[in-house]
């Protein structure tokens, strides 16, 4: 969920057209509301808010509608997979680069220059360090879609 969301609506549900015409009353245990309310809390939302995002949630799953926040997730993940396309081309190159020292070295028996192996082991160091990012960057991304999923 972008930074501004939670500026924009502080915990509301976002609109939607045509509003929420159909009031529905429920009744629950003393037990059954103090969990809902709990639920609501952790989720940000207010208690009536949380029941109608519950009861969405179980018919869409019903009734196999993908509800609009897998779609933002859905959205996040396949960003975040072009942005590992990336970093595949960036480690496909150092693994090129490697070859070709190795082909070198077996083809002339001679160490490479001390400043190609430096470049290299930059390289190398730049390629992981973005991986390790990246990597956080989905365990993030599937955090924050198992909790608002």
């Amino acid at each position: 969920m972008p930074d501004n969301y939670a500026r924009r609506h502080r915990g509301r549900r976002p609109r939607v057209p045509g509003g929420y015409p159909h009031v529905l009353e429920i009744r629950l245990t003393t037990n059954d509301y103090m969990l809902l309310a709990v639920a609501a809390a952790r989720a940000e939302l207010a208690d009536g808010a949380y029941a109608s995002e519950v009861v969405h949630r179980h018919l869409a799953a019903e009734f196999n509608v993908v509800p609009a926040d897998w779609r933002e997730v859905m959205a996040q993940l396949l960003e975040h997979r072009a942005t590992l396309a990336g970093l595949r081309g960036d480690v496909a190159a150092v693994g090129r680069l490697v070859n070709q020292i190795a082909r070198e070295v077996n083809s002339n028996r001679s160490r490479p220059a001390a400043d190609v192996l430096i470049r290299l082991a930059g390289r190398v160091e730049t390629v992981l360090a973005a991986a390790d990012e990246g990597l956080a960057e989905l365990d993030q991304l599937t955090t924050d879609a198992r909790t608002r999923l």
